[in-house]
């Protein structure tokens, strides 16, 4: 999903991998694997963010390569056994930078579960399937994450502060001591925040966040750190 993402290069291995998977002859019928996968993810695009459609994209694609080397020609004929071998392929992981194999945490594989799930729901709408056909990922559990929200002390927020304060750069000091100040008192993520354009950036506090599937909310934060988060499509219609 990395090197589908653009964040890490293709090994030798694994291009030559690509290489010979793509100059064999595979399953292009309308119900292959990799024929609906194409669909979906080009209606996914027409209705989600860009990064939300990346992330189908990363998580589907490494099902549909695997589906072709089993091979799986036909996407309703995949039942709960190929489901659960296909998790627990993927849940070996791939090598770290380290050495050794790096499996994937209960939370990454959650990922690639609801997905699956989600594309098996999609199968089910738009492909001709038997009437005792079920999603196929229906009564599989896969465990989330057991990670905690982290919370700074006193110390550590003072001491982020006292590191941004130390750049010479006072521009730039400033905007990092503003965008640390907004991820400390609102419900914003690094992404949302990053994403932000100037015209975003209202009065007394109100600024515009466009988070998961395009929604957008007004996040407020008052002098006293109090933070208020309002739909902001209700808003635009109220006025």
């Amino acid at each position: 999903s990395m090197v589908l993402n653009g964040k890490r290069e293709p090994s030798k291995k694994l291009a030559i991998s690509l290489t010979r998977w793509l100059s064999e002859q595979v399953s292009s019928g309308p119900q292959s694997p990799s024929s609906v996968y194409r669909r979906f993810i080009s209606e996914k695009r027409s209705q989600l963010a860009e990064l939300t459609a990346k992330f189908y994209e990363a998580k589907l694609a490494p099902f549909t390569v695997w589906c072709e080397q089993f091979p799986l020609p036909i996407v309703s004929e995949i039942g709960r056994e190929h489901i659960s071998e296909f998790l627990a392929h993927i849940r070996a992981g791939r090598r770290a930078r380290t050495g050794g194999v790096k499996p994937l945490s209960n939370g990454a594989l959650k990922l690639h579960h609801q997905t699956l799930k989600t594309f098996f729901n999609y199968v089910g709408e738009t492909c001709d399937v038997p009437e005792t056909w079920k999603n196929p990922v229906d009564g599989i559990k896969v465990k989330g994450s057991q990670s905690q929200t982290l919370e700074y002390s006193d110390t550590e927020i003072q001491r982020m502060f006292e590191v941004i304060e130390s750049n010479t750069d006072k521009l730039l000091s400033l905007r990092n001591s503003a965008m640390l100040t907004v991820l400390l008192n609102s419900a914003v993520r690094a992404s949302e925040l990053l994403a932000m354009n100037v015209v975003d950036i209202g009065q007394d506090g109100r600024t515009k966040v466009t988070g998961k599937g395009s929604k957008q909310r007004l996040v407020t934060i008052g002098q006293s750190g109090q933070v208020a988060v309002t739909d902001y499509t209700r808003i635009r219609g109220n006025h």
